[in-house]
């Protein structure tokens, strides 16, 4: 069980890196200008750096900004705050 387990989660990282390569680095590399719609597929990320939250939310990787509330910008599109 043990072996399968990890083979699976060789696999599911091998296909995370393979949609890396071919949807998001390309986005990343040029920023559009407007947010395009989230991957609903994606699981999405927690992080506290604004910039690097703001640039994966206009490429549509669903994200979560974990920060004290005075530190957020004014101009970051907050839904649920929590």
């Amino acid at each position: 069980i043990a072996f399968v387990t990890q083979l699976q989660r060789t696999l599911l990282d091998i296909h995370a890196l393979l949609d890396y390569v071919k949807i998001l680095y390309h986005l990343l590399a040029s920023l559009p200008s407007k947010p395009v719609c989230a991957n609903p597929t994606w699981m999405g990320c927690f992080m506290r750096n604004t910039e690097v939250c703001e640039s994966l939310y206009f490429v549509g990787v669903p994200v979560w900004l974990v920060h004290d509330e005075e530190l957020i910008p004014l101009t970051m599109n907050i839904i649920h705050p929590v």
